[in-house]
């Protein structure tokens, strides 16, 4: 016989009545129906549902607290003293997952008239995280701004105003970066140290102080002495591998879901961006653009870059020569110094050339903030541009500032063996090169007669209108069959294209005063002579043959150069007869150049180019 298991039963709790429990505790001798916690393995005792065991519901209670209590701390470790960088991340993941959810969900074919509602969701939600997270995502949010020409237009309205979205941290936060680097006060450093920042970036602020004279050294004049003190905002290098991480997790995130070929670029900028938050990174960098500036003769005199005080510079503080000047596209400012416009831009355009094909090492965040103008301390008639914010610089190898110059002269000449040898060996389908080179000039550019390439490939134009949808998609697939090896793509291009295109937009700004692409076609040239000038550039080395061809492309350039020039000239010279007349018509040539880049977009990728985008 079977005997039943008392520790089993033992075990299970009565918990349930047939009567109310109010009538069996006031009652215990009427009838009762037992009722276990959880039936036998198989077998059911009863329809109705067990109700909660006391000591589980105890146990559910200790690890919800704990839960509670552990995501509390967590929060109130990360706020304080890991500047929130666990949160930001988990937000951004958040929004993440939203917005790849809902652009998976509703980016088709059948769903193509709410396209333009997809994106204009999407654009505030990354406008959204990166204002609310702040620091680096500052940076993203401007990079994609700059990138909003080729994008949908609610990017370009969400966009439109983050380059003045950069808070200040309070006073006592900056002493403290400046007394944990330096182990005294700044009003013990310097003779005056303003309370408020003149100036406020995503990475750093910049304060206005004046130097301490040294024992038996004269008193400062009036206007001497002064510095601007640049102060890494605390929370950056807390938040700064964690925002990376972010940033390439959503770069490979993106090409996984929405197959685009963007990921390739994403440790690069990462790698650029770890440098631009260290100050003493970006000191190093303004001594080398100042030294390479003075050791050009053409430049030393029209431009400058203020004096490093290694004294007061660390890894999170730069104390630089304070310039009272203005931004380049100031307009006002410029005419209350009444200097030329052409002269500013002349300047600018020549040392940005210089720096892309002679130096090599190259400002790749010239915005207007970032390069300031005053009249020239000798000759206050002439204009002096004057380069601040140095932290973000890009190093071109020497084979590739080679190539980048060869090719500048190739498209000039129209030596189109060359253009598409440089550009296969980047890694760009041969049948883009044309593409390429209108980007590269910013302006449109034939390589072949269109009319025999349209024969060579089959390629009959398509006058339908296509969708939004089919536009997108489009520029996927064109992209994708661009970019015909990511391995070979010189990294480099990407901040130097951004950078050339900013220095468009600041010509453009002015009306257009400077022939921007005959100087970086003339600086082409000069960084050619790096390599042309051996020996074996010779007659003798050379031979007739090449030495003659290489000869007459010298001269089919001089002469292209003297045609741009005209062209220049006679439209600086409508646009001046549009304004006396009154006429609305006052395109610049900038202005000229971007729409029919905007058309070849068009016609090519089916992307609709803002005009107004890079104004930043």
């Amino acid at each position: 016989m079977l005997k039943p298991r008392p520790s089993y039963f033992s075990s299970l709790p009565l918990r349930s009545f047939a009567t109310p429990r109010s009538s069996a505790l006031s009652n215990p001798s009427s009838p009762q129906l037992f009722r276990f916690s959880r039936p036998f393995p198989g077998r059911s005792f009863s329809s109705t549902s067990p109700k909660s065991n006391p000591s589980k519901n105890a146990r559910r209670a200790r690890t919800a607290a704990g839960i509670f209590l552990a995501g509390a701390g967590l929060y109130a470790w990360d706020r304080q003293f890991n500047a929130g960088a666990v949160g930001r991340t988990l937000r951004t993941a958040y929004h993440a997952s939203i917005m790849a959810a809902d652009f998976k969900l509703n980016f088709n074919p059948s769903n193509s008239e709410q396209i333009d509602a997809l994106h204009e969701r999407v654009a505030h939600r990354i406008h959204h995280l990166c204002i609310t997270n702040g620091g680096l995502y500052i940076k993203l949010a401007q990079s994609l701004a700059i990138q909003a020409a080729i994008l949908p237009k609610p990017y370009r309205d969400a966009f439109a105003n983050v380059f003045d979205a950069a808070p200040s941290v309070s006073f006592e936060e900056a002493v403290k970066v400046f007394k944990k680097e330096f182990g005294v006060h700044p009003d013990e450093a310097f003779d005056e140290f303003g309370r408020e920042p003149i100036a406020s970036a995503s990475i750093a602020q910049v304060h206005r102080a004046r130097l301490k004279r040294k024992e038996g050294e004269p008193d400062w004049k009036d206007g001497e002495g002064y510095v601007a003190v640049k102060i890494r905002k605390p929370e950056v290098p807390i938040q700064v591998e964690w925002d990376l991480f972010s940033y390439r997790s959503l770069m490979y995130l993106q090409e996984a879901l929405f197959d685009l070929p963007v990921a390739f670029i994403a440790r690069y900028v990462s790698d650029q961006m770890r440098k631009e938050v260290s100050l003493r990174n970006e000191a190093q960098n303004a001594e080398r653009a100042g030294e390479s500036i003075r050791g050009e003769p053409t430049l030393r005199d029209r431009v400058t870059v203020p004096k490093v005080y290694w004294e007061w510079t660390g890894e999170s503080v730069m104390t630089a020569e304070f310039i009272t000047a203005c931004k380049l596209t100031d307009k006002a400012a410029l005419d209350k110094y009444r200097l030329s416009y052409r002269a500013v831009m002349d300047a600018a355009n020549a040392v940005f050339a210089a720096q892309t094909f002679k130096f090599g090492f190259v400002q790749a965040d010239p915005h207007p903030g970032n390069i300031l103008v005053r009249p020239h301390p000798q000759h206050p008639g002439k204009p002096q541009v004057v380069l601040i914010d140095h932290g973000l610089y890009v190093e071109l190898p020497e084979q590739f500032r080679h190539q980048y110059s060869l090719l500048w002269r190739s498209l000039f000449v129209g030596d189109i063996s060359t253009i598409e040898s440089i550009v296969e060996s980047w890694g760009i389908a041969k049948e883009n090169s044309e593409i390429f080179a209108s980007l590269t000039l910013l302006r449109p550019h034939k390589l072949r007669d269109q009319k025999k390439k349209k024969q060579e490939h089959g390629q009959e134009e398509n006058k339908q209108e296509m969708s939004s949808y089919e536009k997108q998609v489009g520029l996927k697939e064109r992209l994708k069959t661009m970019l015909k090896s990511q391995e070979l793509i010189p990294r480099e291009l990407i901040l130097l294209g951004r950078s050339q295109r900013m220095m468009q937009s600041n010509n453009q700004a002015l009306g257009s005063p400077s022939n921007r692409i005959n100087s970086m076609a003339h600086w082409a040239v000069e960084g050619l002579k790096l390599d042309l000038t051996r020996p074996s550039q010779t007659l003798h080395s050379l031979g007739l043959r090449t030495f003659a061809l290489e000869k007459a492309r010298l001269l089919i350039f001089r002469v292209v150069l003297l045609v741009v020039d005209v062209g220049f000239a006679i439209t600086q010279a409508r646009q001046w007869l549009f304004k006396v007349f009154g006429s609305k018509r006052q395109e610049d040539f900038e202005t000229i150049l971007q729409r029919q880049v905007s058309e070849l977009a068009k016609n090519e990728f089916g992307v609709d180019i803002d005009e107004s985008a890079f104004t930043g």
